[in-house]
C-alpha cells in the first residue's frame, strides 16, 4: 500500500463511496459496522444492499470475531472491506484483514502479514476522536489478552470523512472522543519519535479540537467538520509517533473504573504535563508546545486541560486506595512508557495516578475553569 491515503471529505461524502470503490478497484466489499450507521450507508448507496454486512463483533474485538468475519469474506468472494463507525468497527476490519493475510494465530499475534493478495479497505469514521482511519494499528483480544496489531498494510487505503455521521452521537461520546483526539495531538507532539512532519499533524489535531470544541458540542455543523478533520490529523500524528504515558495509563482506568477511552486519557494528561515541567530539560519543549496552543506560560496548559474537563462535566474518579493505585501502576504497558519524553519508574507512574485523582480545591477549580472559558477570545 502506498504512503498516501485516498480521502473524500465533506458533508454528503458518504454518498460518494462508489467513487472511492472505483479508485481502489473494489467491486464486492464486505461492510463492517453496526446500526444505525450501516443503514445510513446503505440508504445513501442503494447499490450496496447486495453486499454482505458483518456486525457480529464486540466493542473490543476478539479473535473469534476476526475469524468469523474472515470466513464470511471468503464465502462471499469479497474483494475489499468498508468499515463504518468508531474505532471498534475500523479495528475489526483491520483485524479481519490481518486474519486473511496470516496463516495462523501465531502469525496474527505477531503481525506477520503476507504481502500476497490485495485487500483494499475504505474506513468511514463515525466518531471524531480515535483517528483509527489514519493508522496501521489495531487492537484484538486473544483469550482475554490485549494484542496490538501493527503492519503497514493495515492502514486503510481510502477514507471518507462525512461529519453528518456525528450528528446523532450521544453527548458523552462526543466529549470523550474529542478528548482522545486532543490527547493524541499533545502526546504525539512531545513523543520521543516526533519529527517536523509529525508535529504538523499533531498541531492541526490539538488546535483543531481547542478551536472548535465549544461550537461542536453546541451543534455547529462547520465545527463538526473541523473536529472530524482534527481527529483524522491526530490519527496521522500517532501513526508516525505512537502515543505516550497518558494513553498507556488510560486502559486500566477504562477497564476498572468504566471511563470512556478519551475521558481516561485526559484524567492523567494534565498531571503528566506538570511532572514533565519539573524537569528543567523538558521546559523548552513545553514552552514550544504551549506557544503552539496560544498560551504563553507552559504552566497554564494543565490548568486549561483541567478546565475543559470541569466545563464538560467529565468527572475525575475518586482517589483509589494504595492497593488499587499499585495495581493501576503495575498494569501500564512499559513499551508505551518508553516513548514518553521522560523516563518514569513504577513509583512515578503510581504518583501520577495519585496526583491526577486528588481533588482540586474550589479556588483551583475556578481558576482552571476561567482559563478554558476565556480561551480563544480576542
Amino acid at each position: 500500500m502506498g504512503e498516501y491515503q485516498k480521502v473524500i471529505s465533506g458533508r454528503g461524502s458518504l454518498g460518494k463511496i462508489g467513487e472511492m470503490m472505483d479508485k481502489l478497484h473494489i467491486t464486492k466489499p464486505m461492510i463492517v459496522g453496526m446500526e444505525p450507521l450501516t443503514g445510513m450507508l446503505l440508504r445513501k448507496n442503494p447499490v450496496m444492499l447486495a453486499f454482505p454486512v458483518f456486525s457480529a463483533f464486540h466493542p473490543n474485538p476478539d479473535l473469534a470475531d476476526t475469524e468469523a468475519g474472515a470466513e464470511i469474506y471468503k464465502q462471499e468472494a469479497c474483494d475489499g472491506l468498508i468499515s463504518i463507525g468508531g474505532g471498534s468497527s475500523i479495528d475489526t476490519a483491520k483485524a479481519i484483514k490481518a486474519r486473511l493475510k496470516t496463516r495462523d494465530e501465531e502469525d496474527l499475534v505477531h503481525s506477520r502479514l503476507t504481502e500476497e493478495g490485495n485487500i483494499p479497505h475504505i474506513a468511514v469514521p463515525g466518531t471524531a476522536g480515535t483517528g483509527s482511519e489514519a493508522t496501521q494499528f489495531a487492537v484484538v483480544y486473544v483469550n482475554g489478552r490485549k494484542v496490538s496489531l501493527n503492519h503497514p498494510s493495515l492502514r486503510p487505503d481510502g477514507v471518507i470523512l462525512d461529519a453528518s455521521l456525528l450528528d446523532s452521537l450521544p453527548a458523552y461520546h462526543k466529549k470523550s472522543c474529542a478528548l482522545d483526539a486532543l490527547s493524541q495531538g499533545i502526546e504525539s507532539y512531545w513523543s520521543r519519535r516526533s519529527n517536523d512532519d509529525s508535529k504538523v499533524h499533531a498541531y492541526l489535531a490539538f488546535i483543531g479540537v481547542l478551536d472548535n470544541l465549544k461550537a461542536y458540542l453546541d451543534g455547529d455543523p462547520h465545527a463538526a467538520d473541523e473536529m472530524l478533520e482534527a481527529s483524522y490529523q491526530s490519527g496521522k500524528a500517532i501513526h508516525m509517533t505512537t502515543t505516550t504515558a497518558a494513553h498507556a495509563m488510560s486502559y486500566m482506568l477504562t477497564k476498572k473504573l468504566g471511563l470512556a477511552h478519551g475521558h481516561a486519557c485526559m484524567v492523567t494528561l494534565p498531571t503528566l504535563w506538570e511532572m514533565m515541567y519539573e524537569h528543567e530539560e523538558m521546559r523548552e519543549l513545553l514552552r514550544d508546545l504551549s506557544g503552539k496552543m496560544r498560551l504563553g506560560d507552559p504552566r497554564m496548559v494543565p490548568k486549561l486541560l483541567k478546565g475543559i474537563m470541569i466545563d464538560l462535566e467529565m468527572s475525575i474518579p475518586p482517589l483509589p486506595d494504595e492497593a488499587m493505585l499499585t495495581e493501576l501502576a503495575e498494569s501500564v504497558n512499559t513499551e508505551r512508557l518508553s516513548n514518553h519524553p521522560i523516563a518514569m519508574t513504577r513509583d512515578e507512574v503510581k504518583e501520577a495516578y495519585r496526583r491526577s485523582m486528588t481533588p482540586l480545591c474550589e479556588n483551583e477549580m475556578q481558576a482552571c475553569l476561567d482559563i478554558w472559558r476565556y480561551y480563544g477570545r480576542d
